[in-house]
């Protein structure tokens, strides 16, 4: 029981200042940015809503397709080395449409954690996504802050499984962002959720 309400005071507290910060203080001192955008002026969007567009949708897509090229150069790279080391299934082994490499040779072992890196990104990607268009509805700055958490976040956690060793995907205390970036907007949405409901 302790555990969770120590989880629930870290976690939670600190988003929920966030959010009561971008309401009563953020909205006063910075009003041009929750001035409504004159683009829909129909739907009534804050004008920071344009950067949750362009950090956690457009940005997060191209990082995505960045994570992607990792995993292609690694397929390359083992193919390679594998060819150069006599294995006569290099090709079968590392090439599409398998998404993972068979067999349990460091070398493999090495690419299916590039791969893993890039494939769980993309796992839960829908959900950050979704999260970011709705909880920027009502909470724009504590939405990109969330999208810049799990930017930064999600790129150490890849860095880390790409080494070889999967639990040092949390090498780095701020791999663990990447869930925290999903609750920060989590909360958002549901914040957003309560003012639509009010």
């Amino acid at each position: 029981m302790s555990v969770i309400v120590v989880f629930v005071a870290k976690t939670f507290i600190p988003i929920i200042g966030l959010m009561a910060a971008e309401t009563y203080v953020l909205r006063d001192k910075l009003p041009q940015i929750y001035a409504i955008s004159s683009a829909f002026p129909a739907l009534e969007l804050p004008k920071a809503y344009g950067a949750v567009i362009v950090v956690n949708l457009v940005i997060s897509g191209l990082f995505l397709v960045y994570m992607g090229t990792l995993v292609g150069g690694a397929r390359t790279k083992f193919i390679e080395k594998a060819l150069k080391d006599g294995d006569k299934d290099a090709e079968a082994r590392y090439s599409y449409p398998k998404m993972y490499a068979e067999g349990f040779s460091n070398d493999a072992k090495l690419f299916n954690c590039v791969q893993r890196g890039h494939q769980h990104a993309l796992e839960t990607y829908t959900q950050f996504v979704a999260l970011s268009l709705v909880g920027g509805l009502k909470y724009p700055v504590t939405t990109l802050a969330g999208g810049l958490l799990w930017h930064f976040a999600r790129s150490l956690w890849a860095e880390g499984y790409k080494t070889g060793e999967p639990s040092k995907r949390y090498q780095s205390w701020m791999a663990y962002g990447i869930w925290t970036s999903i609750i920060i907007l989590m909360s958002a949405t549901i914040g957003t959720a309560a003012s639509i409901m009010m």
